[in-house]
């Protein structure tokens, strides 16, 4: 398996260095040329997929006795890429930045998503991109290569090259192919994701750094480890450790014994200064992931990035690239840093997923726009992943990776459709495209469908996601927020977004015909069959995820349990170090 997760990684980057040097062989030659490299892709992620269920009991045991996560044995590949400290015993990871990838259940379904947005991205502009066909399909291929190496990295370092790389291709594809404002969208973006970025590297290099000191043994420093799976753990042997030094000596009945007394108070300086560690270090771990996601007030590049890109990018960017932002904060936010994220981040970002559900809900509302109103309705729905997560319980957690896969598959879908008006008739405004129901009898039929999936109508994917994260807010027991408000007035993003979906399909469906002169080559019509090889599986699946969700949760389980346990064992002596502060 290991081969086949390599060679996951491969294809595209080998893919998009050969699509980038066929300069001469034309349009079409480039783009078929991608689509086969993006289907083999498809296929192997299909086929890690399927190998990896019949491995998840013994996978389930291996992460509970670990207590960490740990990518299947059979699907890792690693070797060092710079060795910083000698090797130490028993420790490979130890005093090296390596290349480390493999599969656990936060990332397995993330892989076939990914590879099905970039199919579907290749398809939706199948006659739109003629010039430089080939940079912009070797730009995308490159694309994939970044984001899937994000997703399999179990070496920080490792996933922080992944997670920024994406930006430099997605950059060349706006600036070179965007519309009429396309530089200046670049531009944003790319000043607020590397802004974002570089306090999430400061904050990588911190959290190194603050582990390697070892809180519990003065004597011996623990050695340097970049691993995920390692980061983890000694921050949750810290973290326990220094709780349980300050509660068996509080119990001690000896405690006016002068040395019982100066251990206590040293325990506890050493306890308050890595909580005091664990509050910076969060926060900037946290900056590059809400500016990717993207979380209010961190959105304002989002609008005008997904409105100047081609449509092809924008589906690949609300698809799967803004789960970049939500996997970072399941990754390693949350699991690394679990008391700032009981202490401040339930408070703070579901009051920003508040904000976001219905601000975004709003602003679509009021936008006139095809294109301009998904990318809203986008941001809008992306709160919900935000407000499960932080619900830091299984439900909410589960319900924000289900909203992750969910909202991935209907957003393209909708971009997709977006994408097929735009050619057709050159705009994605409302006031010109009116009652195209009576000619385009299937798109309209089949956009119906995803607007149900995206609104949340039950049977259909997008209800599973936004209904658990609900749930999840809802039984939060953290006491610093109201989950059961703060749920009730989220529930009414899903109204809104009802609201503005419904309302446009009212207005480009149905009603009397109105089209735009537009001077085409070939009269407007229905679907094609390129068109239908996308739509139609993709509706399928997004109809079998809404009836029997199951499989799913039960695949990410294990990551999800661990993660609310590792908040609880981090959390649960709280009170008693807050007494004396």
């Amino acid at each position: 398996m290991s081969q086949l997760v390599l060679l996951l990684l491969l294809v595209p980057l080998a893919g998009g260095l050969v699509t980038l040097f066929v300069r001469n062989a034309g349009h079409k030659f480039a783009r078929n040329l991608a689509l086969g490299f993006f289907l083999l892709n498809l296929f192997i992620s299909f086929k890690l997929t399927w190998d990896y269920l019949p491995l998840l009991e013994k996978h389930s045991i291996s992460v509970e006795e670990k207590l960490t996560f740990v990518p299947l044995e059979s699907s890792v590949t690693v070797f060092d890429l710079i060795r910083i400290n000698p090797p130490y015993e028993g420790r490979p990871d130890a005093g090296a930045i390596r290349f480390f990838i493999g599969i656990d259940g936060l990332n397995l379904f993330l892989l076939p998503l990914t590879c099905i947005l970039f199919s579907g991205s290749v398809l939706a502009t199948w006659n739109s991109i003629r010039e430089k066909s080939h940079l912009y399909y070797g730009f995308m291929l490159l694309l994939q290569f970044a984001t899937l190496g994000a997703f399999l990295s179990f070496d920080v370092i490792l996933f922080y090259a992944f997670f920024e790389l994406t930006l430099i291709p997605l950059l060349f594809l706006i600036a070179m192919w965007g519309g009429p404002n396309r530089q200046y969208a670049a531009k944003k973006l790319f000043v607020y994701t590397l802004g974002g970025g570089l306090a999430t590297l400061l904050g990588v290099i911190s959290l190194v750094s603050a582990l390697n000191q070892n809180l519990l043994d003065d004597n011996n420093d623990l050695p340097v480890t970049f691993s995920i799976p390692e980061l983890i753990t000694v921050s949750h042997d810290t973290q326990v450790g220094l709780n349980k030094k300050v509660f068996d000596t509080k119990a001690d009945k000896d405690l006016l014994n002068p040395l019982l007394k100066t251990n206590l108070e040293i325990n506890k300086a050493r306890l308050d200064y890595w909580s005091s560690c664990q509050k910076w270090i969060f926060f900037l771990l946290a900056a590059g992931f809400l500016v990717k996601l993207p979380a209010f007030p961190f959105h304002t590049w989002q609008p005008t990035a997904y409105y100047e890109a081609p449509t092809g990018v924008t589906l690949v960017l609300g698809g799967i690239l803004a789960k970049l932002g939500a996997f970072g904060f399941l990754r390693l936010c949350v699991p690394m840093l679990p008391v700032p994220a009981w202490e401040f981040g339930t408070y703070l970002f579901s009051i920003l997923s508040v904000v976001a559900i219905l601000y975004g809900a709003a602003c679509a509302i009021a936008q006139d726009d095809l294109k301009r109103m998904l990318a809203y309705s986008s941001f809008s729905h992306l709160g919900f992943c935000l407000l499960g997560i932080f619900a830091l319980n299984e439900t909410g957690l589960t319900g924000s990776y289900l909203q992750m896969i969910n909202h991935g598959l209907n957003v393209g879908a909708l971009f997709f459709i977006c994408e097929i008006l735009h050619h057709r008739y050159g705009t994605t405004k409302f006031k010109d495209l009116q009652g195209l129901g009576s000619k385009l009898k299937i798109l309209s039929g089949i956009t119906v469908f995803y607007v149900m999936c995206s609104v949340g109508l039950p049977g259909l994917n997008g209800f599973v996601g936004e209904v658990m994260c609900l749930f999840g807010m809802f039984e939060t027991k953290n006491p610093s927020v109201s989950g059961k408000i703060l749920a009730s007035i989220c529930s009414l993003g899903m109204v809104f977004g009802a609201w503005y979906l419904i309302s446009m399909v009212m207005k480009v469906f149905f009603g009397k015909l109105s089209e735009p002169v537009f001077k085409k080559e070939d009269p407007v019509s229905d679907l094609t069959i390129v068109e239908k090889l996308f739509l139609f599986p993709l509706a399928l699946l997004c109809l079998f995820l809404g009836i029997y969700p199951q499989p799913m949760i039960d695949t990410i389980r294990p990551e999800i349990h661990l993660i609310a346990k590792l908040n609880l064992q981090a959390n649960n002596l709280l009170p008693l170090v807050k007494m004396d502060k």
